[in-house]
């Protein structure tokens, strides 16, 4: 009985996401704007984290401390958030001029438009993704295939492959091997630290900054086009 709860756990936590996306891309209309269609998003992650809380608590019937993992020290807590996030900034300064260079698309397509959102909506979509993708997809499903496998390899492989797959839903080929490869480390970083608390930080502030510094190039792009038509229409 508690493993046919897992598994039903599992089913949320791994597929909740894609299968609510998808959902929503066959039965919404598509939003109008960047930020609408941020806000759906944000609001179905949400809806699949509080689903899987609830599961945890009801059906499983058990805290929901039980998918956060262990509780580093203080001082281990800091050095593991200031290394993951170094990892993933280096991880994308190394594999970004490689993915380039071999033609893959990047996240252009997806992340357009944000120098039109408030920095107060990038730093919420930053602790949305963060929240909801590391408690569901590491937090709980980690913690949960190791109690049923008792294999890290076949953990992390799992997981990571649903974490990849769920960001199919509406990115191109190109971007989601991107992402594949901060889904990737942070896979490992969990499986190493096993503090869902961490790689939380960890990944909104990887997140933040990168939305943060795309806005702030876009603003800058798009000043540096009205400067140009301003000097064009003085000429």
């Amino acid at each position: 009985m508690v493993t046919v709860a897992v598994l039903g756990g599992l089913a949320v936590a791994l597929f909740g996401m894609a299968g609510v996306g998808l959902l929503a891309d066959r039965y919404l209309a598509e939003p109008d704007d960047l930020r609408a269609d941020l806000l759906v998003s944000d609001a179905n992650k949400w809806a699949v984290f509080a689903l899987l809380c609830g599961y945890v608590l009801v059906v499983e019937g058990r805290p929901l401390s039980s998918m956060t993992g262990r509780s580093l020290a203080p001082l281990a807590f800091v050095a593991v958030v200031g290394g993951g996030v170094f990892v993933l900034f280096a991880a994308n300064a190394v594999t970004t001029p490689v993915f380039d260079r071999l033609g893959v698309g990047g996240l252009d397509e997806g992340m357009s438009g944000l120098g039109s959102l408030s920095v107060r909506h990038r730093l919420f979509v930053a602790g949305t993704a963060g929240i909801t993708e590391e408690v569901l997809f590491h937090g709980y499903a980690i913690e949960r295939l190791l109690e049923l496998t008792g294999s890290p390899l076949l953990a992390g492989g799992v997981s990571f492959a649903a974490f990849t797959a769920s960001h199919a839903v509406g990115w191109e080929r190109g971007a989601v091997a991107r992402i594949a490869v901060p889904a990737l480390l942070t896979t490992i970083m969990y499986l190493l630290v096993r503090d869902v608390v961490a790689l939380v930080c960890i990944h909104a502030l990887n997140d933040a900054v990168g939305l943060l510094l795309a806005g702030s190039v876009e603003d800058a792009g798009d000043a540096d086009g009205a400067d140009a038509a301003a000097d064009g229409t003085a000429r």
